[in-house]
Formats: structure tokens, C-alpha cells, sequence
């Protein structure tokens, strides 16, 4: 195949049918593995399409996909399904909407789409007397559905916040079948149900993959192996790989069992194991194996060993406090650099975010560019959620928190009192919140100027909708932005930090270009949507020497 692969390697690429473990240490090639097994299977004469890759990161993915073409050729790579779990959904959600049980497209929320409908149900159902944490009650829905609990099965107890997400659960998903949205958590639960329910669908998609790879296994989830095991064939033709002792994200719901009992799943699973470390020297492995070593808990028995060899000892270091910690980190930032390193290539890894904040001050202090990784995104500021709030409404009218969110931005005079009027008015007819809009002008006590600027709101929706049918994606959007207000808005203020922020909303507009000249006839609103939901859009603004700041978790798959 072009590549010199090791004994184990090899192993697991030529395995032919059944279920397949493979138990790769870190650093281990298990990329190149998954992409060689893919590219045998492929020279076998499995048809491309027939083969589904899932990783767990966006990134992953596309690390997979730009492998690909070159052990299969570009033609054929591009019919493999290689996605993650989540964007799987998307498609398998697409091409079986009508079992969704939706009346046309769905919208996607996001953590802040679904953050503000709880607050909402805590807010109108009188849950709680106090300010509360949502983002708990939220999380605790969120680990629920990945157990596959419905709102009933949901064990009872007396904590507040167990108590309150109990309650609203039911009403969290109403509200979403009311909007004709899904959350993160249904890109996989939704799949799962329709697959459980519906034998001809399970049939039909079971017959479509010949063969399944799964990337990171030991981070799966309940629901998660569930799709796997719905989706595989007679023969099981599963291959996972993973290591149960890179397991860090139990605290979100990954179940390390999936790994540890995949012989219990997938009856007489081949188990292979990658042991050789081709990233580290042999001091990292040392420090490593010894601590795993010391772990009480059931796991895979495997020692890594160092390609590399010998190298430089670990160094420990104990300092009296953190701000001392961070003069030292970027002292030796500092003598890095002066030794010839490029400053991209290094990293500051930290448990907690918190903990950043006295290492960038030190930073600053250095003159030392740096990123935080996982901090806030371009898309995650307010201008542009508003602004595609906007884009989202137009796809989907039904999408209530995203018009809320824009129904008096910029202002045309429907303030709250004019909101809760409307509010109350659609709960009395059962009527959807744009269904009032339309009807405003029947309802009593709204003030004329509510009225017209709702008249003018609508008309701007309307007419790019109909723009979508003709014109380009770019030019219907900044169409739409103009008529509403929004350029104005910003252009027009004083203050030139808003007039900057007119800015950010321009790159949207240029991503939507790009997104439009990539997809060609294919590209859609909808589509663009997606993607930045998914965080798919592939746009980065990032200079390219700069520190790496992160904490452990959000580092894991990224190499220094």
C-alpha cells in the first residue's frame, strides 16, 4: 500500500469481516491505520459509499478526508461517509425528516439557542423562585437523553436541580417539536429512536454500510453506541478504535464501559493492540505508563514503548502560587523562543480555564502572542448570532427563540410590554409566535408604531424568501440586513467600537460567498446554517505563531 506499517498495524488494516477492537495508545498511528483499513476495504472492492467513518471532532474529520485522497483517489474519497456523529445526523435526519415528524426543514439550536428556551420554561411555568444556574439545568437534560431517558423515565430525586430539569424536560422538547428544532443531543438520539421504531428505515440503512469505523471510541456515549449497533450490518463489520485510558470526558456523559465491554456488544471481537508511541521519547512514556499503571480501575492491560528513544528528562517543578507559576511559564516561553522554536509549536495546558488568566497577564507582560483555544469564536459574539438569528428565521418562521431574539433589534418599537401582550394572545388562540406577528394587526391594545415596525420586519422576512429562489445567498442576506435596519444600526453609531462590530457581520457575509462558490447549485441557507452550528464553516482568523493556551480537555487530538 506505499507505507511501511508495523506488525500491529497491519493486523488490524487487513482484518477482514467481524468486529474489530483496536486498542491504540496515544501517538500510536491510529489515523493512519483507520485510513488504511479504509483504503484496503476499498481495494477489496467495497464500493466507497459504502463505507461509514465517525470521528469525534470536525477537525478529525477533515484530517481523515484530506488522507484519503491520496490511498483512494479523490473521486472515491469524496463518496466515503466520513463525519462525525453529529453531522451523520444531520444527513440521516435530512433524508428521513418525514419519520422526524417536522412539516418541512428543521432548525438546529445550539448551547445558547437551547440555554435560552430553558430559561424561558423556567420563567413561564413558575420552577424556581431564584436565579438559577442554567446552564445545570440544561446539562442534566442533556446526560439524561444520552441514557436514552425519556421525561418519565427520568429517576426521581430531591435536589433542586435534579427536581427543576425534571420538570422542564417535557417541556423542553415540546418546545422544541413546536419550533421544529433539535438540539446537539437529538443529531443522535433522533436517529436512534427512528431506527429503533422503524424496521423498513433500520433495514434500509443497515443495507447501505457495508462496513463502520468508529474513531475514538472510549468517548462514546450510551446513545451514541446505540446508533452504532442499530446501524450494523449481519456480519458486524464494526471496527472501533480507541484507548480507555485517554477516557477524560465522563463528566459529560462518555462511557468508558463502550470500550471496556465491546467483546459483550459485538460477540467474538478481534482485539488488536498498538503499542509503539511514535510521538514521544522514552522518558514521556515513562512518566505515562507508571501513572496509568497506578489507576484502581478495570482497564485494557498495555505498556507504550518510544519509537523515538531516549530523550530529555520531565521536568517537575513546585512554585508557592500561581502568579509565580506564570512569571516561570513565560520566562521559559521566552528562552524557547530565543533557542529557535517557533512559538506555534508550543502549548500552556491547565485543568480549568481559571486558570489561564495570571499565565496570559504574564504573557502580555512578555510581549508573547498567544490563543486561547476554546475561548469565545468569532461566531459565538453577539452581532453575529443576532444577524444569523435573522438568516434563521427566514429558513424556518417557526424558529420562536430566534425571532424573539430579533423581533425589536434594531428597535421599531415592540418593547416588552408589546412581547408579553403578543405572548399572551398566542397561548389564548394556541397560535405560534410569527402566527401573532402576522396577525398583529387584529389584536387590541398593540400601539400603531408596534404595529408598522412589525409590518416592515415581515415584509423584509418575505421578500428574502423569495430572494433565496433567484438570487445569491450573499446578496439576499445583506439585502435582508439593510431592510431590517441592522447595517444602519451599526454604521450610523457614534460610538466606532459598534461601528466595528459591522465588521464581524461582513465576514459572515463573506463566508456565505465562500460557502456559495464551494457548493455552487448545491449550496443552500439551510446548508450554511448547518454548518456554522456544527461549527463546520472552516474559517479561522488565527495568526500563525502564536502560544497555545488551553485546558487539558479541549487539547485532547491537537499535537505541539
Amino acid at each position: 500500500m506505499g507505507v511501511t506499517l508495523n506488525p500491529a498495524q497491519r493486523e488490524a488494516v487487513e482484518h477482514g469481516d467481524g468486529p474489530l477492537l483496536v486498542l491504540a495508545g496515544a501517538g500510536s498511528g491510529k489515523t493512519g491505520v483507520i485510513t488504511h483499513r479504509i483504503a484496503r476495504l476499498c481495494e477489496r472492492g467495497t464500493p466507497p459509499q459504502a463505507i461509514l467513518a465517525v470521528s469525534f471532532t470536525n477537525k478529525a474529520a477533515a484530517e481523515m478526508a484530506e488522507r484519503m485522497i491520496p490511498l483512494v483517489g479523490r473521486q472515491r474519497a469524496e463518496k466515503l461517509w466520513l463525519s462525525t456523529f453529529h453531522s451523520f445526523g444531520v444527513r440521516f435526519l435530512n433524508e428521513e425528516s418525514r419519520a422526524l415528524g417536522y412539516p418541512g426543514r428543521f432548525v438546529i439550536f445550539d448551547q445558547g439557542d437551547a440555554l435560552g428556551l430553558v430559561r424561558e420554561i423556567v420563567r413561564r411555568e413558575g420552577l424556581a423562585d431564584r436565579k438559577l444556574d442554567l446552564y445545570s439545568v440544561h446539562s442534566r437534560i442533556s446526560i439524561w437523553k444520552n441514557r436514552g431517558l425519556s421525561p418519565e423515565q427520568v429517576p426521581v430525586t430531591d435536589f433542586e436541580y435534579d427536581v427543576i430539569a425534571r420538570e422542564a424536560y417535557g417541556h423542553y422538547q415540546a418546545g422544541l417539536r413546536n419550533m421544529c428544532a433539535v438540539d446537539f443531543d437529538d443529531l443522535v438520539c433522533a436517529p436512534v429512536n427512528i431506527l429503533r421504531e422503524r424496521e423498513d428505515i433500520r433495514e434500509k440503512w443497515r443495507a447501505r454500510f457495508r462496513y463502520m469505523l468508529v474513531d475514538e471510541f472510549q468517548d462514546t456515549n450510551r446513545v451514541q453506541l446505540d446508533l452504532v449497533r442499530l446501524l450494523a450490518n449481519d456480519r458486524h463489520n464494526v471496527t472501533v478504535v480507541g484507548d480507555d485510558d485517554q477516557s477524560i470526558y465522563g463528566w459529560r456523559g462518555a462511557d468508558v464501559g463502550n470500550i471496556l465491554d465491546f467483546e459483550q456488544h459485538f460477540r467474538g471481537a478481534k482485539i488488536v493492540k498498538l503499542e509503539t508511541n511514535y510521538r514521544s521519547h522514552t522518558p514521556i512514556l515513562v512518566v505515562a505508563n507508571e501513572a496509568i499503571a497506578r489507576s484502581k480501575r478495570k482497564r485494557h492491560d498495555k505498556v507504550l514503548r518510544a519509537f523515538k528513544g531516549p530523550g530529555p528528562k520531565v521536568k517537575l517543578t513546585t512554585l508557592p502560587d500561581a502568579e509565580t507559576e506564570a512569571k516561570l511559564i513565560a520566562q521559559e516561553v521566552r528562552e524557547l523562543e530565543n533557542e529557535g522554536q517557533r512559538l506555534g509549536s508550543i502549548a500552556v495546558l491547565y485543568r480549568s480555564n481559571l486558570q489561564a488568566r495570571p499565565v496570559e497577564e504574564q504573557l502580555r507582560v512578555q510581549g508573547l502572542p498567544y490563543r486561547l483555544f476554546g475561548g469565545t469564536k468569532l461566531f459565538d459574539k453577539k452581532e453575529i448570532k443576532d444577524a444569523v438569528a435573522y438568516l434563521r428565521v427566514v429558513v424556518q418562521p417557526r424558529d420562536e427563540l430566534s425571532l424573539r431574539r430579533i423581533v425589536n433589534y434594531p428597535t421599531r418599537q415592540i418593547g416588552d410590554t408589546t412581547v408579553e401582550r403578543l405572548t399572551r394572545y398566542g397561548r389564548a388562540y394556541d397560535l405560534s409566535f410569527m402566527q401573532v406577528l402576522e396577525r398583529i394587526d387584529r389584536i387590541p391594545d398593540v400601539p400603531a408604531a408596534a404595529k408598522r415596525g412589525t409590518g416592515l420586519l415581515l415584509r423584509a422576512l418575505e421578500k428574502a424568501r423569495h430572494g433565496l429562489e433567484s438570487g445569491s445567498l450573499e446578496s439576499v442576506a445583506r439585502t435582508l440586513f439593510t431592510d431590517v435596519g441592522l447595517e444602519r444600526h451599526f454604521r450610523e453609531d457614534p460610538n466606532k467600537s459598534t461601528q466595528k462590530r459591522w465588521h464581524n457581520i461582513e465576514y459572515v457575509l463573506r463566508s456565505l460567498e465562500r460557502f456559495s462558490k464551494r457548493g455552487g447549485k448545491k449550496a443552500t441557507l439551510a446548508g450554511f446554517l448547518t454548518r456554522l452550528t456544527l461549527d463546520l464553516s472552516g474559517e479561522k482568523e488565527v495568526a500563525k505563531e502564536q502560544i497555545t493556551l488551553s485546558s487539558l480537555h479541549a487539547s485532547k487530538g491537537l499535537e505541539f
